[in-house]
Protein backbone atom coordinates (compact mmCIF):
# COMPACT_ATOMS: atom_id res chain seq x y z
CA UNK A 1 0.00 0.00 0.00
CA UNK A 2 1.27 3.56 -0.57
CA UNK A 3 1.61 6.07 1.19
CA UNK A 4 -1.79 8.19 1.45
CA UNK A 5 -1.59 11.36 -0.61
CA UNK A 6 -2.64 14.55 1.09
CA UNK A 7 -3.34 16.60 -2.10
CA UNK A 8 -4.07 15.23 -5.67
CA UNK A 9 -4.55 16.78 -9.08
CA UNK A 10 -6.67 14.81 -11.29
CA UNK A 11 -7.02 15.97 -14.84
CA UNK A 12 -8.23 15.21 -18.12
CA UNK A 13 -7.41 16.86 -21.39
CA UNK A 14 -10.35 15.39 -24.27
CA UNK A 15 -14.05 15.90 -24.60
CA UNK A 16 -14.84 18.06 -21.87
CA UNK A 17 -11.75 18.83 -20.67
CA UNK A 18 -11.41 19.12 -16.67
CA UNK A 19 -8.81 19.23 -13.53
CA UNK A 20 -10.44 18.35 -9.71
CA UNK A 21 -8.37 19.00 -6.96
CA UNK A 22 -8.67 16.02 -4.29
CA UNK A 23 -7.78 17.23 -0.87
CA UNK A 24 -7.43 14.28 2.31
CA UNK A 25 -9.55 12.09 -0.15
CA UNK A 26 -12.29 14.75 -0.78
CA UNK A 27 -12.80 16.54 -3.80
CA UNK A 28 -12.57 19.77 -3.37
CA UNK A 29 -12.95 21.77 -6.66
CA UNK A 30 -13.45 20.43 -9.64
CA UNK A 31 -13.13 22.62 -12.94
CA UNK A 32 -14.37 21.75 -16.95
CA UNK A 33 -12.66 24.17 -19.39
CA UNK A 34 -15.45 25.29 -20.88
CA UNK A 35 -16.48 27.06 -17.72
CA UNK A 36 -12.96 29.09 -18.75
CA UNK A 37 -13.27 29.36 -22.72
CA UNK A 38 -16.68 29.87 -22.61
CA UNK A 39 -16.76 26.78 -25.80
CA UNK A 40 -18.85 24.20 -24.60
CA UNK A 41 -17.20 20.80 -24.38
CA UNK A 42 -14.11 22.49 -24.70
CA UNK A 43 -10.70 20.02 -25.89
CA UNK A 44 -7.40 20.11 -24.91
CA UNK A 45 -5.21 20.61 -22.01
CA UNK A 46 -5.39 24.02 -20.19
CA UNK A 47 -3.19 25.53 -17.67
CA UNK A 48 -5.56 28.31 -16.97
CA UNK A 49 -7.94 25.32 -16.08
CA UNK A 50 -5.27 24.13 -14.03
CA UNK A 51 -4.02 27.31 -12.52
CA UNK A 52 -7.87 28.17 -10.96
CA UNK A 53 -8.68 24.75 -9.85
CA UNK A 54 -5.89 25.50 -7.63
CA UNK A 55 -6.29 28.86 -6.65
CA UNK A 56 -10.00 27.86 -6.23
CA UNK A 57 -8.29 25.78 -3.30
CA UNK A 58 -5.84 28.31 -2.38
CA UNK A 59 -2.91 26.16 -3.26
CA UNK A 60 -0.21 26.39 -5.41
CA UNK A 61 1.07 23.69 -7.81
CA UNK A 62 3.60 23.05 -5.18
CA UNK A 63 1.10 22.14 -2.22
CA UNK A 64 0.37 19.12 -4.62
CA UNK A 65 1.83 16.13 -4.30
CA UNK A 66 0.77 13.42 -7.29
CA UNK A 67 -1.15 14.06 -10.15
CA UNK A 68 -3.49 11.05 -11.62
CA UNK A 69 -4.34 11.84 -15.64
CA UNK A 70 -6.90 9.99 -17.36
CA UNK A 71 -6.23 8.57 -20.73
CA UNK A 72 -4.15 6.02 -21.51
CA UNK A 73 -4.58 5.39 -25.22
CA UNK A 74 -1.27 7.02 -27.68
CA UNK A 75 0.90 6.81 -24.70
CA UNK A 76 3.34 8.55 -26.62
CA UNK A 77 1.28 11.55 -27.88
CA UNK A 78 2.69 15.23 -26.27
CA UNK A 79 -0.24 15.69 -24.01
CA UNK A 80 1.06 19.40 -23.12
CA UNK A 81 2.04 17.80 -19.41
CA UNK A 82 5.31 15.99 -20.42
CA UNK A 83 4.27 12.35 -20.02
CA UNK A 84 7.45 10.57 -20.36
CA UNK A 85 7.73 6.54 -22.10
CA UNK A 86 6.91 4.07 -19.03
CA UNK A 87 10.19 2.34 -17.51
CA UNK A 88 8.05 -0.16 -15.41
CA UNK A 89 7.02 -3.52 -16.01
CA UNK A 90 4.86 -4.15 -13.32
CA UNK A 91 1.93 -1.25 -13.86
CA UNK A 92 0.37 -1.34 -16.95
CA UNK A 93 -2.90 -1.11 -18.91
CA UNK A 94 -4.60 -4.59 -19.71
CA UNK A 95 -4.68 -5.94 -22.83
CA UNK A 96 -7.52 -7.75 -24.41
CA UNK A 97 -8.24 -11.17 -25.49
CA UNK A 98 -11.95 -10.75 -26.92
CA UNK A 99 -13.93 -9.26 -24.60
CA UNK A 100 -11.88 -10.36 -21.61
CA UNK A 101 -9.20 -8.16 -19.82
CA UNK A 102 -5.98 -9.52 -18.79
CA UNK A 103 -5.04 -7.72 -15.61
CA UNK A 104 -7.35 -5.59 -13.30
CA UNK A 105 -5.02 -2.58 -12.68
CA UNK A 106 -5.87 -0.05 -15.36
CA UNK A 107 -2.83 2.33 -14.86
CA UNK A 108 0.56 3.06 -14.72
CA UNK A 109 2.75 5.19 -13.03
CA UNK A 110 4.94 7.85 -14.62
CA UNK A 111 6.50 11.21 -13.32
CA UNK A 112 4.12 14.20 -15.15
CA UNK A 113 5.11 17.73 -15.13
CA UNK A 114 2.55 20.24 -14.53
CA UNK A 115 2.93 24.05 -14.69
CA UNK A 116 6.78 23.67 -14.64
CA UNK A 117 7.14 21.23 -11.83
CA UNK A 118 7.68 17.71 -12.66
CA UNK A 119 5.48 15.02 -9.90
CA UNK A 120 5.06 11.39 -9.44
CA UNK A 121 1.67 10.56 -11.29
CA UNK A 122 -0.59 7.87 -12.38
CA UNK A 123 -2.57 7.20 -15.87
CA UNK A 124 -5.46 5.65 -15.63
CA UNK A 125 -7.83 4.37 -18.09
CA UNK A 126 -10.51 6.33 -19.24
CA UNK A 127 -13.44 3.98 -18.22
CA UNK A 128 -12.28 3.20 -15.02
CA UNK A 129 -11.57 6.64 -14.27
CA UNK A 130 -15.43 7.06 -15.11
CA UNK A 131 -16.01 3.83 -12.85
CA UNK A 132 -14.17 5.39 -10.28
CA UNK A 133 -16.10 8.48 -10.11
CA UNK A 134 -19.20 6.90 -9.63
CA UNK A 135 -18.29 4.19 -7.08
CA UNK A 136 -16.27 6.54 -4.35
CA UNK A 137 -18.79 8.88 -4.32
CA UNK A 138 -21.44 6.28 -3.92
CA UNK A 139 -21.34 5.64 -0.84
CA UNK A 140 -21.68 1.96 -1.16
CA UNK A 141 -19.09 -0.66 -0.18
CA UNK A 142 -19.83 -3.06 -2.80
CA UNK A 143 -21.29 -2.65 -6.41
CA UNK A 144 -21.80 -3.39 -9.96
CA UNK A 145 -20.75 -1.00 -12.10
CA UNK A 146 -21.78 0.21 -15.96
CA UNK A 147 -19.06 2.81 -17.50
CA UNK A 148 -20.10 3.31 -20.84
CA UNK A 149 -20.08 6.22 -23.85
CA UNK A 150 -18.84 6.98 -27.20
CA UNK A 151 -15.73 5.94 -27.36
CA UNK A 152 -12.73 5.75 -24.69
CA UNK A 153 -8.98 3.82 -24.87
CA UNK A 154 -8.07 1.14 -26.90
CA UNK A 155 -11.16 1.53 -28.97
CA UNK A 156 -13.39 1.08 -26.15
CA UNK A 157 -16.59 1.57 -25.19
CA UNK A 158 -18.25 -0.06 -22.33
CA UNK A 159 -16.70 -1.40 -19.25
CA UNK A 160 -18.37 -4.17 -16.42
CA UNK A 161 -16.64 -3.76 -13.26
CA UNK A 162 -17.20 -4.67 -9.35
CA UNK A 163 -16.23 -1.96 -6.47
CA UNK A 164 -15.64 -3.75 -3.14
CA UNK A 165 -14.21 -1.37 -0.20
CA UNK A 166 -10.96 0.76 -1.69
CA UNK A 167 -10.44 -1.44 -5.59
CA UNK A 168 -12.26 -1.42 -8.43
CA UNK A 169 -11.91 -4.71 -10.51
CA UNK A 170 -12.53 -5.01 -14.13
CA UNK A 171 -15.13 -7.87 -15.42
CA UNK A 172 -15.59 -7.60 -18.90
CA UNK A 173 -14.86 -4.71 -22.01
CA UNK A 174 -18.05 -5.08 -23.85
CA UNK A 175 -18.61 -4.24 -27.41
CA UNK A 176 -21.67 -2.06 -26.41
CA UNK A 177 -21.47 1.24 -28.88
CA UNK A 178 -24.62 2.91 -27.35
CA UNK A 179 -22.75 6.19 -27.40
CA UNK A 180 -21.75 6.15 -30.66
CA UNK A 181 -25.01 4.94 -32.19
CA UNK A 182 -26.48 7.78 -30.29
CA UNK A 183 -24.04 10.16 -31.62
CA UNK A 184 -23.62 9.10 -35.92
CA UNK A 185 -27.05 8.70 -36.04
CA UNK A 186 -27.78 12.13 -34.36
CA UNK A 187 -24.73 13.60 -36.31
CA UNK A 188 -26.46 12.40 -39.45
CA UNK A 189 -29.85 13.51 -38.91
CA UNK A 190 -29.35 16.99 -37.46
CA UNK A 191 -26.53 17.67 -40.26
CA UNK A 192 -24.78 18.72 -37.28
CA UNK A 193 -20.62 19.37 -37.96
CA UNK A 194 -18.27 18.58 -34.83
CA UNK A 195 -18.75 15.89 -32.26
CA UNK A 196 -22.23 15.36 -32.45
CA UNK A 197 -22.57 14.70 -29.16
CA UNK A 198 -25.06 17.31 -28.53
CA UNK A 199 -27.43 16.11 -31.42
CA UNK A 200 -27.35 12.90 -29.10
CA UNK A 201 -29.27 14.24 -26.03
CA UNK A 202 -31.50 15.80 -29.02
CA UNK A 203 -31.99 12.84 -30.37
CA UNK A 204 -33.11 10.95 -26.51
CA UNK A 205 -35.58 13.56 -26.33
CA UNK A 206 -36.94 12.95 -30.13
CA UNK A 207 -37.68 8.99 -29.07
CA UNK A 208 -40.71 10.54 -26.81
CA UNK A 209 -42.56 11.50 -30.71
CA UNK A 210 -41.84 8.17 -31.95
CA UNK A 211 -43.36 4.68 -32.27
CA UNK A 212 -40.90 1.53 -32.04
CA UNK A 213 -40.89 0.72 -36.03
CA UNK A 214 -37.48 -0.02 -36.83
CA UNK A 215 -36.08 -2.56 -34.09
CA UNK A 216 -34.10 -4.48 -36.89
CA UNK A 217 -32.64 -1.73 -38.27
CA UNK A 218 -31.94 0.14 -35.13
CA UNK A 219 -30.19 -3.21 -34.13
CA UNK A 220 -28.73 -3.52 -37.24
CA UNK A 221 -26.93 0.22 -36.71
CA UNK A 222 -25.93 -0.45 -32.83
CA UNK A 223 -23.99 -3.64 -33.95
CA UNK A 224 -22.33 -2.60 -36.78
CA UNK A 225 -21.68 0.91 -35.95
CA UNK A 226 -18.32 1.14 -35.88
CA UNK A 227 -18.31 0.30 -39.55
CA UNK A 228 -21.53 2.39 -40.52
CA UNK A 229 -20.52 6.27 -41.99
CA UNK A 230 -23.70 7.84 -40.59
CA UNK A 231 -25.23 7.70 -43.96
CA UNK A 232 -28.07 5.57 -45.69
CA UNK A 233 -25.99 2.71 -45.92
CA UNK A 234 -26.89 1.32 -42.87
CA UNK A 235 -30.66 1.47 -42.85
CA UNK A 236 -33.27 -0.97 -44.29
CA UNK A 237 -34.78 0.21 -47.17
CA UNK A 238 -37.85 0.99 -45.83
CA UNK A 239 -35.91 4.08 -44.22
CA UNK A 240 -34.73 5.28 -47.77
CA UNK A 241 -36.76 8.51 -46.60
CA UNK A 242 -34.64 9.33 -43.35
CA UNK A 243 -32.19 11.86 -45.45
CA UNK A 244 -29.53 13.99 -43.93
CA UNK A 245 -31.36 16.70 -41.93
CA UNK A 246 -34.01 14.53 -41.66
CA UNK A 247 -34.59 15.96 -37.69
CA UNK A 248 -34.78 19.02 -38.51
CA UNK A 249 -38.07 17.97 -40.37
CA UNK A 250 -40.87 17.62 -37.05
CA UNK A 251 -43.23 15.86 -40.09
CA UNK A 252 -40.56 13.60 -40.20
CA UNK A 253 -42.35 10.81 -38.50
CA UNK A 254 -39.89 8.03 -40.11
CA UNK A 255 -36.94 10.19 -38.18
CA UNK A 256 -39.31 9.90 -34.98
CA UNK A 257 -39.68 6.68 -34.97
CA UNK A 258 -36.01 5.39 -35.67
CA UNK A 259 -35.07 7.73 -32.79
CA UNK A 260 -37.48 5.46 -30.75
CA UNK A 261 -36.41 2.34 -32.10
CA UNK A 262 -32.97 3.24 -31.34
CA UNK A 263 -33.97 4.42 -27.74
CA UNK A 264 -35.55 1.02 -26.95
CA UNK A 265 -32.87 -1.20 -28.51
CA UNK A 266 -30.51 0.57 -26.27
CA UNK A 267 -32.15 0.01 -22.97
CA UNK A 268 -32.85 -3.50 -23.92
CA UNK A 269 -29.67 -4.21 -24.59
CA UNK A 270 -27.82 -2.24 -21.55
CA UNK A 271 -30.70 -4.70 -19.30
CA UNK A 272 -29.93 -7.83 -20.81
CA UNK A 273 -25.71 -7.16 -20.43
CA UNK A 274 -26.34 -5.97 -16.76
CA UNK A 275 -28.84 -9.14 -16.00
CA UNK A 276 -25.34 -11.56 -16.29
CA UNK A 277 -23.60 -9.71 -13.74
CA UNK A 278 -26.30 -8.39 -11.20
CA UNK A 279 -28.07 -10.60 -8.62
CA UNK A 280 -31.07 -9.86 -6.34
CA UNK A 281 -30.19 -6.77 -4.24
CA UNK A 282 -27.27 -5.36 -5.77
CA UNK A 283 -26.35 -1.69 -6.12
CA UNK A 284 -25.46 -0.72 -8.95
CA UNK A 285 -23.42 2.60 -10.62
CA UNK A 286 -23.70 4.01 -14.31
CA UNK A 287 -20.58 6.26 -15.45
CA UNK A 288 -19.69 7.81 -18.85
CA UNK A 289 -22.12 9.85 -20.92
CA UNK A 290 -24.75 7.20 -21.74
CA UNK A 291 -25.60 7.94 -17.82
CA UNK A 292 -26.86 10.57 -19.11
CA UNK A 293 -29.80 9.38 -20.85
CA UNK A 294 -32.78 8.98 -18.21
CA UNK A 295 -34.75 6.89 -20.28
CA UNK A 296 -32.27 4.00 -19.62
CA UNK A 297 -32.14 5.15 -16.25
CA UNK A 298 -35.93 4.66 -15.76
CA UNK A 299 -35.55 1.20 -17.38
CA UNK A 300 -33.02 -0.06 -15.47
CA UNK A 301 -34.50 1.09 -11.97
CA UNK A 302 -37.71 -0.37 -13.21
CA UNK A 303 -36.61 -3.72 -14.45
CA UNK A 304 -33.80 -4.81 -12.39
CA UNK A 305 -34.02 -6.35 -9.21
CA UNK A 306 -31.62 -3.45 -7.80
CA UNK A 307 -31.49 -2.17 -4.19
CA UNK A 308 -30.32 0.96 -4.88
CA UNK A 309 -28.66 3.16 -8.28
CA UNK A 310 -26.42 5.77 -8.35
CA UNK A 311 -25.09 7.63 -10.76
CA UNK A 312 -22.82 11.07 -10.25
CA UNK A 313 -23.46 14.74 -11.15
CA UNK A 314 -20.52 14.50 -13.85
CA UNK A 315 -21.33 10.87 -15.18
CA UNK A 316 -19.76 12.30 -18.41
CA UNK A 317 -16.33 13.28 -19.86
CA UNK A 318 -16.46 16.23 -17.27
CA UNK A 319 -15.75 13.87 -14.48
CA UNK A 320 -13.01 11.66 -15.29
CA UNK A 321 -10.96 13.96 -13.52
CA UNK A 322 -12.45 13.51 -10.66
CA UNK A 323 -12.22 9.91 -10.78
CA UNK A 324 -8.54 9.48 -11.92
CA UNK A 325 -8.07 11.27 -8.51
CA UNK A 326 -10.52 9.18 -6.58
CA UNK A 327 -8.71 6.16 -8.09
CA UNK A 328 -5.27 6.63 -7.24
CA UNK A 329 -6.00 7.30 -3.93
CA UNK A 330 -8.49 4.44 -3.09
CA UNK A 331 -7.31 1.48 -5.85
CA UNK A 332 -3.82 2.11 -5.56
CA UNK A 333 -2.95 4.11 -2.59
CA UNK A 334 -5.87 1.84 -0.79
CA UNK A 335 -6.88 4.89 1.47
CA UNK A 336 -10.50 5.29 1.46
CA UNK A 337 -11.65 8.51 0.41
CA UNK A 338 -15.80 7.20 0.89
CA UNK A 339 -19.01 10.07 0.97
CA UNK A 340 -22.49 9.06 0.76
CA UNK A 341 -22.85 11.16 -2.40
CA UNK A 342 -21.12 13.97 -4.22
CA UNK A 343 -21.46 17.74 -2.93
CA UNK A 344 -22.31 18.83 -6.71
CA UNK A 345 -21.78 22.19 -5.11
CA UNK A 346 -18.07 22.64 -6.06
CA UNK A 347 -17.56 24.41 -8.93
CA UNK A 348 -15.13 27.63 -9.11
CA UNK A 349 -16.92 30.22 -9.14
CA UNK A 350 -18.76 31.34 -5.74
CA UNK A 351 -21.59 33.98 -6.19
CA UNK A 352 -22.91 34.90 -2.79
CA UNK A 353 -20.80 36.96 -2.18
CA UNK A 354 -21.87 39.67 -5.36
CA UNK A 355 -22.67 43.11 -4.44
CA UNK A 356 -23.60 46.06 -6.85
CA UNK A 357 -20.11 46.75 -6.34
CA UNK A 358 -18.53 43.76 -7.49
CA UNK A 359 -20.72 43.65 -10.60
CA UNK A 360 -19.49 44.42 -14.09
CA UNK A 361 -21.32 47.24 -16.01
CA UNK A 362 -25.43 47.09 -15.48
CA UNK A 363 -26.05 48.76 -18.64
CA UNK A 364 -29.40 47.05 -19.72
CA UNK A 365 -29.85 45.49 -23.54
CA UNK A 366 -29.33 48.47 -26.17
CA UNK A 367 -28.66 50.92 -23.45
CA UNK A 368 -31.48 49.95 -21.37
CA UNK A 369 -31.56 50.64 -17.46
CA UNK A 370 -31.32 47.90 -15.22
CA UNK A 371 -32.63 48.21 -11.82
CA UNK A 372 -30.74 47.08 -8.95
CA UNK A 373 -31.99 45.98 -5.45
CA UNK A 374 -29.86 44.31 -3.04
CA UNK A 375 -31.79 41.82 -0.85
CA UNK A 376 -31.22 39.53 2.21
CA UNK A 377 -31.78 36.35 1.20
CA UNK A 378 -35.78 35.89 2.32
CA UNK A 379 -36.06 39.29 0.23
CA UNK A 380 -34.87 36.97 -2.06
CA UNK A 381 -37.22 34.26 -2.22
CA UNK A 382 -40.02 36.45 -1.41
CA UNK A 383 -40.04 38.30 -4.40
CA UNK A 384 -38.87 35.48 -6.37
CA UNK A 385 -41.83 33.85 -5.38
CA UNK A 386 -44.12 36.63 -6.38
CA UNK A 387 -42.40 36.74 -9.67
CA UNK A 388 -43.05 33.05 -10.38
CA UNK A 389 -46.65 33.48 -9.60
CA UNK A 390 -46.88 35.84 -11.67
CA UNK A 391 -45.90 34.10 -14.72
CA UNK A 392 -42.36 35.36 -15.13
CA UNK A 393 -39.09 33.70 -16.02
CA UNK A 394 -36.51 34.49 -13.70
CA UNK A 395 -32.50 33.88 -13.31
CA UNK A 396 -31.23 32.07 -9.59
CA UNK A 397 -27.87 32.06 -9.55
CA UNK A 398 -26.20 31.63 -6.28
CA UNK A 399 -23.06 29.98 -4.37
CA UNK A 400 -21.10 27.68 -6.16
CA UNK A 401 -21.41 26.50 -9.69
CA UNK A 402 -22.54 22.80 -10.26
CA UNK A 403 -20.59 19.99 -11.47
CA UNK A 404 -21.88 18.45 -14.58
CA UNK A 405 -24.16 19.16 -17.52
CA UNK A 406 -27.30 19.77 -15.09
CA UNK A 407 -28.63 22.94 -13.44
CA UNK A 408 -29.11 22.09 -9.97
CA UNK A 409 -30.76 25.51 -8.53
CA UNK A 410 -27.44 27.53 -8.21
CA UNK A 411 -27.04 28.52 -11.96
CA UNK A 412 -30.55 28.06 -13.24
CA UNK A 413 -33.69 29.33 -14.94
CA UNK A 414 -36.58 28.81 -13.17
CA UNK A 415 -40.84 29.11 -13.77
CA UNK A 416 -44.36 28.33 -12.38
CA UNK A 417 -44.51 24.46 -14.36
CA UNK A 418 -48.52 24.40 -13.92
CA UNK A 419 -48.49 27.24 -16.96
CA UNK A 420 -49.18 25.17 -20.23
CA UNK A 421 -47.61 27.86 -22.27
CA UNK A 422 -44.35 28.19 -20.61
CA UNK A 423 -42.55 24.73 -22.25
CA UNK A 424 -43.33 26.82 -25.72
CA UNK A 425 -42.68 29.76 -24.17
CA UNK A 426 -38.61 28.74 -23.18
CA UNK A 427 -37.88 27.20 -26.32
CA UNK A 428 -39.33 29.50 -28.90
CA UNK A 429 -38.04 32.88 -26.59
CA UNK A 430 -35.74 32.25 -23.78
CA UNK A 431 -33.70 28.98 -25.02
CA UNK A 432 -34.14 29.00 -29.00
CA UNK A 433 -34.46 25.56 -29.09
CA UNK A 434 -36.39 22.51 -30.69
CA UNK A 435 -39.83 22.01 -29.59
CA UNK A 436 -40.03 18.71 -28.61
CA UNK A 437 -37.10 19.43 -26.13
CA UNK A 438 -38.38 18.92 -22.36
CA UNK A 439 -37.92 20.59 -19.26
CA UNK A 440 -36.76 19.13 -15.66
CA UNK A 441 -38.80 19.88 -12.75
CA UNK A 442 -36.87 20.51 -9.25
CA UNK A 443 -38.77 19.69 -6.06
CA UNK A 444 -37.69 19.33 -2.57
CA UNK A 445 -37.12 15.82 -1.46
CA UNK A 446 -39.94 15.71 0.68
CA UNK A 447 -42.51 15.52 -2.11
CA UNK A 448 -40.71 13.27 -4.28
CA UNK A 449 -43.79 10.34 -3.04
CA UNK A 450 -46.64 12.48 -3.20
CA UNK A 451 -45.53 13.24 -6.72
CA UNK A 452 -44.09 10.48 -8.28
CA UNK A 453 -45.33 7.80 -6.42
CA UNK A 454 -44.07 6.03 -3.08
CA UNK A 455 -41.64 3.45 -5.15
CA UNK A 456 -39.97 6.81 -6.62
CA UNK A 457 -36.14 7.26 -5.45
CA UNK A 458 -34.19 10.32 -4.60
CA UNK A 459 -32.82 11.84 -7.53
CA UNK A 460 -30.37 14.55 -6.43
CA UNK A 461 -28.70 15.15 -10.29
CA UNK A 462 -31.53 15.15 -12.10
CA UNK A 463 -30.57 12.15 -13.58
CA UNK A 464 -33.40 9.90 -13.36
CA UNK A 465 -37.05 10.18 -15.69
CA UNK A 466 -40.80 8.99 -14.03
CA UNK A 467 -43.88 9.18 -14.61
CA UNK A 468 -46.04 11.39 -12.25
CA UNK A 469 -48.76 10.08 -10.15
CA UNK A 470 -52.95 10.73 -10.15
CA UNK A 471 -53.61 14.82 -11.42
CA UNK A 472 -49.91 15.76 -11.40
CA UNK A 473 -49.58 15.35 -15.36
CA UNK A 474 -52.30 17.74 -16.07
CA UNK A 475 -51.56 20.07 -12.96
CA UNK A 476 -47.63 20.46 -14.04
CA UNK A 477 -48.37 20.30 -18.00
CA UNK A 478 -44.79 22.39 -18.48
CA UNK A 479 -42.23 19.55 -17.19
CA UNK A 480 -44.45 16.87 -18.78
CA UNK A 481 -43.03 15.25 -22.07
CA UNK A 482 -44.92 13.71 -24.83
CA UNK A 483 -44.52 10.26 -23.76
CA UNK A 484 -45.94 11.25 -19.72
CA UNK A 485 -41.95 11.04 -18.30
CA UNK A 486 -40.48 14.03 -16.31
CA UNK A 487 -36.65 14.27 -15.67
CA UNK A 488 -36.59 15.29 -11.93
CA UNK A 489 -34.65 16.73 -9.13
CA UNK A 490 -34.86 16.27 -5.84
CA UNK A 491 -33.46 19.08 -3.36
CA UNK A 492 -32.69 18.27 0.37
CA UNK A 493 -32.46 20.92 2.62
CA UNK A 494 -28.97 19.91 3.71
CA UNK A 495 -27.61 20.08 -0.03
CA UNK A 496 -29.28 23.35 -1.01
CA UNK A 497 -30.86 25.47 1.66
CA UNK A 498 -31.28 28.72 -0.21
CA UNK A 499 -33.20 26.80 -3.19
CA UNK A 500 -35.30 24.87 -0.84
CA UNK A 501 -36.15 27.38 0.92
CA UNK A 502 -37.44 28.69 -2.53
CA UNK A 503 -39.21 25.92 -3.26
CA UNK A 504 -41.23 25.69 -0.24
CA UNK A 505 -42.06 29.17 -0.25
CA UNK A 506 -43.96 28.85 -3.54
CA UNK A 507 -45.53 25.67 -2.59
CA UNK A 508 -46.94 27.64 0.27
CA UNK A 509 -47.99 30.62 -1.98
CA UNK A 510 -49.38 28.53 -4.94
CA UNK A 511 -49.87 24.92 -4.13
CA UNK A 512 -47.62 23.68 -6.87
CA UNK A 513 -45.00 21.52 -5.22
CA UNK A 514 -41.97 22.42 -7.13
CA UNK A 515 -40.45 24.56 -10.00
CA UNK A 516 -38.84 24.38 -13.76
CA UNK A 517 -35.92 24.38 -14.03
CA UNK A 518 -33.13 24.98 -16.54
CA UNK A 519 -29.89 25.38 -17.26
CA UNK A 520 -28.42 29.18 -17.31
CA UNK A 521 -26.86 29.58 -20.36
CA UNK A 522 -26.59 31.32 -23.92
CA UNK A 523 -27.63 29.03 -26.99
CA UNK A 524 -25.07 26.73 -27.66
CA UNK A 525 -23.04 28.00 -24.56
CA UNK A 526 -21.96 26.16 -21.48
CA UNK A 527 -23.64 27.04 -17.98
CA UNK A 528 -22.84 30.53 -16.31
CA UNK A 529 -20.27 30.58 -14.22
CA UNK A 530 -18.76 33.89 -13.38
CA UNK A 531 -20.67 36.89 -12.21
CA UNK A 532 -19.92 38.47 -15.65
CA UNK A 533 -21.32 35.19 -17.48
CA UNK A 534 -24.24 35.36 -15.44
CA UNK A 535 -25.04 38.94 -16.67
CA UNK A 536 -24.30 38.28 -20.24
CA UNK A 537 -26.99 35.88 -20.01
CA UNK A 538 -29.05 38.47 -18.68
CA UNK A 539 -28.59 40.95 -21.42
CA UNK A 540 -29.36 38.47 -24.35
CA UNK A 541 -32.25 36.32 -23.32
CA UNK A 542 -35.50 37.16 -22.61
CA UNK A 543 -36.08 37.63 -19.23
CA UNK A 544 -36.25 40.41 -16.73
CA UNK A 545 -35.21 39.28 -13.42
CA UNK A 546 -32.05 37.71 -12.25
CA UNK A 547 -31.27 37.14 -8.34
CA UNK A 548 -27.71 36.73 -8.44
CA UNK A 549 -25.71 36.93 -4.84
CA UNK A 550 -27.04 39.63 -2.44
CA UNK A 551 -28.46 41.25 -6.05
CA UNK A 552 -32.03 41.38 -8.03
CA UNK A 553 -31.39 42.77 -11.23
CA UNK A 554 -34.70 43.99 -13.43
CA UNK A 555 -34.81 45.08 -16.75
CA UNK A 556 -36.49 48.57 -17.21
Amino acid sequence: MATASRVILGLYQGYNANACLLVEGEPTVIVENERHTRVRHAYGPSAECVEACLRGAGMTIGDVDRVAFCGASDLDTDYAYDIPASGKDGNCFPALAGTRLLSADCFRETPIRVLGRTLPGVIVEHHVAHAASAFYTSGFQQSVILAFDGLGDFGRSCLILRGSGTRIDCLESVPLRIGLAFKKAGTHLYRLAGTGFDAAGKLMALAALGEPRYLGAARLFLDHVDVSTGTREWLLPELGKLRQGALSDLDSSPARDFAASLQAVSSAATLNLLRRYLRPGDRLCLAGGCALNVIINRDLLRELPIAALYIPPCPHDGGLGLGASLYLRNHIEGASSRSNGLDPYRGLTNLDGVGSKAMPCLGGPNGGPIGVAERGAEEQVDAAVRLLAQGEVIGWCHGRSEVGPRALGNRSLLADPARDWMASHLNRRVKHRESFRPYGLSLREENVGRVFGTDAVRSPYMMLAATMTGNWCQALPAVVHVDGSTRYHTVSQQANPLFWQLLAAFEAATGVPGLLNTSYNLPGEPIAESAADCLAVFHDTAINHLFIGRLHLSKG
